[in-house]
């Protein structure tokens, strides 16, 4: 039924409980599960910092995104090398609804995970969220874990 599924993850508790979901589905499926960390962008530069005159250190910057990084795919990749699912990987740079969606579409998903981000009424009005966007625009099914 399943036979690729896309799962979506920031490294979150929400998105660590669609981990556990995705890889419990993709078992009984037998299916090939992959996990995409979306980026947002670098992470932005505080005003002021393109001010001339003002140092800032990229290196710095860099090795912090890639922390950032090293710690979301560990806390996923442990849950899946418990469960012993296989699994491959990839992140990609983007604005996360979107690129999930589009990657999804492009590469023929059939089932896409996410968790479901607890943010406030007022916050989600105003921003809206990943996995409302997801089940919106999505081809395929997408499975929102609580």
């Amino acid at each position: 039924m399943f036979n690729k599924i896309l799962l979506a993850s920031d490294g979150s508790d929400g998105a660590l409980r669609a981990t556990e979901v995705a890889a419990e589905i993709a078992q009984k499926f037998n299916s090939e599960l992959t996990v995409l960390h979306v980026f947002v962008t670098p992470i932005p530069v505080p005003i002021g910092f393109d001010t001339p005159g003002v140092e800032f250190d990229q290196d710095l910057l860099t090795r912090y995104a890639e922390e950032v990084r090293t710690a979301v795919e560990r806390r996923t990749n442990h849950i899946l090398d418990d469960k012993q699912v296989n699994y491959t990987q990839r992140q990609e740079l983007g604005h996360p609804a979107a690129t999930i969606v589009k990657i999804a579409e492009h590469e023929h998903y059939d089932l896409i995970v996410v968790g479901r981000r607890g943010l406030g009424q007022f916050k989600s009005l105003l921003l809206g969220s990943v996995s409302d966007h997801v089940s919106r625009h999505a081809h395929c099914p997408v499975l929102i874990v609580k």
